[in-house]
């Protein structure tokens, strides 16, 4: 077999450069995270000096006694010694990596907290704070605060810089030419760009065979000696189908390296819903394609919710509902509530209650459905303030004391409605995943603007894409923003008719 490989600083024919040995970027990242440890404890000491100059230039003519200076000293090394424990994130450089700021700066904050709580208590409980001015205490926490999380700032400033510079890409070597290993070529090519540098995939081949691929080979021997050159970071085996003593021998072969080697499943780089790893009742791992949106605790905080504000509200509403229900009665004849079928949960169907806004004669369902456009002649005068006013949504609440709703959610579509006289299951394939979680009186699509009657197929297409980002990101806080922000959406009356 040829070999495709050549001396550090060469250029291979695809294009690829070796450059000389360096760190592996996993390493690199925990050494980053592992800096911070020491720098905290260093930080929580000096901060009980800069806590003490400041305390010297805000309360001038405070004599030092020594058992105050002692208790200062003793209570600096309370917080120097929990910092390095409370503080470490072992994940920190990755995470900046990742640009995940925002989670970041709230679990550095939440960790603090704790180390303030537990100095304090153990201060309390230890007679320490007794000659401490409690001003003294909140000057030496707020400079330890500042301190490390300057620390923060600038460690989280040089890693940014190195990864511009590409220091964190990894170098990975492919085992195993077939199938396998080039839809792992392809889809690393295709989703790790400029994250990855691939350096071929490498394989003994028995004695005239030839391989797959159409990227150059390299043997396994190859692969050895490229590594006395250059650093790599992970050797990916890729084999169609796993082969008890052929994976040993290439594992024996290759684990004189000093390098990662991982096992990638057959069907990697497969065009699949999902690849998570579960287990089943016995214990069996299996690979989920699919699976429930919100599920275990998060179900429970779903229905809790729920059953808890829609309780409270219907006691609230209580004489507005029946202000409503008055002024429907007084206004046309027909009763006062109107019922619709809509999807629901799991593709199936439930009647939604709506008060009346038409006049009932022309109040239509099932395969007549016509959705109301602006200045529809068939709504009343009360039903037009309703309507402009979401008011005659609310008793809706009732479906969700049923269980049949959910207060936010994928707002349900009438069934057989149809845009540009085409259903919506016609239109995008993905509508009927907007069922796989209860509908909702609100939902995401209808606080980002997609409130309203859809009229066009672009405007359904966008309204299941909100509903599908509301269902993949769900969280209790998620939905209290929407609750909030609904709030504002009906004072403006965007798109109510």
């Amino acid at each position: 077999m040829n070999s495709t490989y050549t001396p550090a600083g060469e250029m291979t024919p695809l294009g690829f450069s070796y450059p000389g040995s360096r760190l592996p970027k996993r390493d690199f990242v925990s050494l980053a995270s592992d800096l911070l440890p020491p720098c905290d404890f260093g930080c929580f000491l000096f901060a009980g000096f800069i806590g003490t100059l400041l305390y010297s230039l805000f309360v001038p003519g405070v004599a030092l006694e020594s058992a105050v200076a002692v208790s200062r000293g003793n209570v600096a090394l309370i917080g120097a010694v929990l910092a390095p424990f409370v503080l470490y994130d072992r994940n920190f450089a990755a995470a900046v990596g990742r640009r995940h700021t925002a989670s970041l700066i709230g679990l550095f904050g939440l960790r603090f907290m704790l180390i303030a709580v537990i100095a304090i208590a153990i201060g309390a409980t230890s007679q320490v704070f007794d000659s401490l001015p409690p001003s003294w205490v909140a000057l030496w926490l707020g400079a330890s605060l500042a301190l490390t999380a300057t620390v923060r700032v600038v460690v989280a400033s040089n890693v940014r810089a190195l990864d511009r510079k590409g220091a964190f890409t990894e170098s990975v070597a492919i085992v195993g030419p077939g199938p396998v290993a080039d839809r792992l070529n392809r889809h690393l090519r295709e989703t790790k760009a400029g994250r990855i540098e691939l350096l071929g995939i490498f394989g003994d081949l028995p004695a005239g065979a030839t391989g797959s691929s159409t990227w150059p080979l390299g043997s396994i021997t190859e692969l050895v000696e490229l590594s006395k050159r250059r650093a790599i970071d992970w050797i990916l085996v890729a084999l169609p189908a796993v082969d008890e003593l052929q994976l040993g021998a290439i594992v024996r072969r290759l684990e004189v390296l000093s390098i990662p080697i991982a096992l990638c499943p057959p069907n990697v780089g497969l065009r699949l819903p999902g690849q998570m790893v579960e287990y089943t009742g016995n214990g069996m791992p299996v690979m989920l394609l699919a699976d429930r949106p919100i599920k275990r605790w998060n179900a429970v905080l779903k229905q809790a919710e729920d059953a808890l504000l829609s309780r409270i509200l219907i006691l609230l509403l209580l004489p507005l509902l029946g202000l409503i229900a008055l002024a429907i009665k007084l206004d046309s004849p027909g009763p006062i509530i109107f019922k619709q079928r809509r999807h629901a949960f799991n593709n199936s169907e439930f009647d939604i209650y709506k008060f009346r806004t038409m006049r009932f004669s022309e109040e239509v369902s099932g395969e007549l459905l016509q959705q109301t456009a602006r200045c529809d002649r068939r709504v009343t005068g009360v039903g037009r303030f309703l309507r402009s006013t979401s008011l005659d949504e609310l008793p809706q609440l009732f479906n969700v004391l049923k269980g049949e709703m959910s207060l936010v959610g994928p707002r349900p579509h009438a069934v057989n409605m149809r845009t540009e006289d085409r259903l919506g299951s016609e239109i995008t394939g993905k509508y009927a995943q907007r069922h796989r979680v209860k509908p909702g009186m609100t939902g995401w699509s209808q606080v980002n603007g997609a409130r309203g009657a859809t009229t066009t197929t672009a405007q359904l297409r966008r309204r299941v894409a909100l509903d599908l980002m509301y269902i993949d990101n769900w969280s209790l806080w998620l939905d209290l923003k929407i609750l909030v922000l609904t709030c504002r959406e009906v004072l403006r009356r965007t798109n109510a008719y």
